[in-house]
């Protein structure tokens, strides 16, 4: 009976076990593409508003050096009926941040005003999962713009 009445003491189970965020947190790279922008060229290479160079610009972020493989792709149009106007692909040694620029032509159609661009970005690398074994992680980034086409008529 000197177990009830007795002063008891409760401990709140102690949560040991680590948390792990599994998405965009747990890798230790990630990519990012930014808008695509019309190339400065001052008055040199004029086409009269039949085409426009247009830039496009993405970063790779990784936290620990790593070889990652990217492949990029440059678009005319944000639908399905995309046409790709570039592609860039390849393994590349990335610690710290890496940024890339790659730049296309994009032809207009008679009477365009501007013309819908945009690119997507994909990587794959080899990192160590909660476990510690090696896995083949990824990630993606896509954006999109209107450019502007310089028509004087």
């Amino acid at each position: 009976m000197g177990l009830l009445g007795g002063p008891l003491a409760f401990a709140g189970a102690a949560n040991a076990a680590p948390s792990y965020d599994h998405g965009r947190n747990d890798k230790n790279c990630s990519v990012t593409a930014y808008t695509p922008k019309k190339a400065d060229y001052g008055n040199r290479d004029k086409d009269y508003g039949k085409s426009v160079k247009v830039e496009f610009k993405f970063k790779i972020h990784c936290d620990k050096r790593t070889m990652v493989y990217f492949d990029h792709k440059m678009f005319q149009g944000h639908g399905r009926g995309e046409d790709v106007l570039k592609r860039d692909h390849g393994w590349v040694w990335v610690h710290g941040d890496k940024y890339f620029n790659d730049k296309a032509k994009v032809h207009a159609d008679r009477g365009d005003k501007d013309v819908k661009v945009s690119h997507t970005v994909k990587i794959q690398f080899k990192d160590k999962d909660r476990y510690n074994h090696w896995t083949w992680k990824s990630d993606s980034d896509r954006a999109y713009a209107r450019i502007d086409l310089d028509r004087k008529y």
